[in-house]
Parts: structure tokens; C-alpha cells; sequence
């Protein structure tokens, strides 16, 4: 699992054939350095996933509030409610379906609303939330993409090592 807050190493060949390092050593921090790349990407990506799902959380705990308040019939008036959110603190449906740029309300731009702006927030929040789970199959694919590439670079940098390992016992064993 990639834990979000270890640092990566920083490594550079910029300088390693002027210091006189072996092609072998050069192409092991070369691939150093990429696999750093990578692996910064992928934390980025991981931690947008997160945020995404977070947001899916809050979504749905936002459209069963909706669902639950809703009014029986087309002249009753209730609040939208409140739920707990993916951080645990107390929020209002409203407020978190505004700050999230889903529309809501059409009439009196209050917290309260009937069955058919109920109805049409529900609808909109329901569309956010399959627009979410767009994106994050978007980002999966993305993801795998960039676990793909991170593998490469590992198997080749093993590849190198491995190559170096061998010439370096065969120079030993024509010594001998």
C-alpha cells in the first residue's frame, strides 16, 4: 500500500557519466529518478481517489437525507436536513449540495423545499453522483496505467542489476 506521507528520495544522473560512474550505475539512477516520478504521481492520484470517494460518501449520505425528508404531498414545506459527513461533523443537505455545484433549489433560495424541488435535487445529486463514479473509473484506469509503468522501471532496474552482477562476475572470473 502507498502511504501518503513517506517522502520520496530525490536522485539524479544529471552528473553521474561526468563523475566518472559506470553506464551500469548511471542507468540505475536514471531509473531511480523515473521510478520516483511515478511513484509521486501515483500518491497524487491515490489521494485524489480518496478525496473522490469521500465526496461519493457525502453524496449519498446527502441523497438518503433528501430521500427521507422528503414531503408526502405537493404542499408541505420541510427542511432538507442535515447528515454526517465522510469527516464526521454534522452538515446540511443544502449547504453541501450549493458548495458542490448541484443544483437545488429553484423557488425561494431557503432550506426548505417541497416534493418537486425534492424531487428535481435528488435527480441532480443522483446525476453527480454517476458523474463521480465516472471520473473514478477514469482514474482507475489511470492508476493501473501508472502501476504498469511503475513495474516496468522495476523489473528493468532488476534487469541492470542483474547484467551488471553478471559482468562484474565475469571480469572476476577471467581474473582468477
Amino acid at each position: 500500500m502507498i502511504n501518503g506521507t513517506a517522502s520520496v528520495p530525490s536522485y539524479s544522473a544529471d552528473y553521474a557519466l561526468t563523475d566518472g560512474q559506470s553506464l551500469y550505475s548511471t542507468m540505475l539512477l536514471l531509473m531511480m529518478e523515473r521510478h520516483g516520478i511515478y511513484e509521486t504521481e501515483l500518491r497524487a492520484d491515490y489521494a485524489s481517489m480518496q478525496a473522490r470517494n469521500n465526496l461519493l460518501k457525502d453524496m449519498n449520505s446527502a441523497l438518503a437525507t433528501m430521500r427521507a425528508e422528503r414531503p408526502n404531498d405537493e404542499k408541505t414545506v420541510r427542511s432538507y436536513g442535515t447528515f454526517i459527513d465522510s469527516q464526521g461533523k454534522t452538515r446540511s443537505v443544502y449547504e453541501f449540495v450549493q458548495a458542490n455545484g448541484i443544483a437545488i433549489e429553484t423557488n425561494c433560495n431557503d432550506v426548505y423545499g417541497i416534493q418537486a424541488e425534492f424531487d428535481a435535487a435528488i435527480n441532480n445529486v443522483r446525476a453527480a453522483i454517476d458523474s463521480a463514479n465516472s471520473e473514478g473509473q477514469m482514474a482507475v484506469i489511470s492508476l493501473q496505467g501508472l502501476l504498469d509503468k511503475l513495474n516496468q522501471v522495476t523489473e528493468l532496474t532488476s534487469n541492470v542489476l542483474s547484467k551488471d552482477e553478471k559482468a562484474k562476475e565475469a571480469v572476476i572470473g577471467n581474473i582468477r
